[in-house]
């Protein structure tokens, strides 16, 4: 089988699904030895899986402010608290434009594809 980034990831989270008790960061070493991967490929599937991670954080945390009856605008404005907190006002409004104009293009794309 052809060892494209698609190949590897998949095969990764399959071995990772199997067995979740596992520790990840053991299971990449292990696999990206097997598969004879350089230093920047095992970087890159360690960044993927942190984004991975993440993600499934956000959306647990997401449910659960949802099942305590907090609306999704009130559980984004308490992550963005989180986020800035401690900063400075211009790095707080700099955080919030740029989340805005993410979101903004993100719109945009979308509405383009359509």
């Amino acid at each position: 089988m052809e060892q494209t980034f698609d190949t590897i990831l998949t095969s990764l989270l399959e071995s990772y699904e199997s067995n979740p008790t596992q520790n990840i960061d053991t299971l990449i070493n292990e696999k990206c030895k097997e598969w004879n991967l350089l230093e920047e490929q095992i970087a890159l599937l360690k960044d993927i899986i942190t984004y991975i991670d993440t993600f499934t954080d956000k959306a647990t945390s997401l449910e659960n402010a949802k099942s305590e009856g907090k609306s999704r605008k009130r559980w984004m404005l308490e992550e963005i608290d989180k986020i800035t907190e401690g900063r400075s006002e211009e790095e707080k409004a700099q955080i919030v434009s740029a989340i805005s104009e993410t979101n903004e293009k993100m719109i945009e794309d979308t509405t383009a594809k359509e």
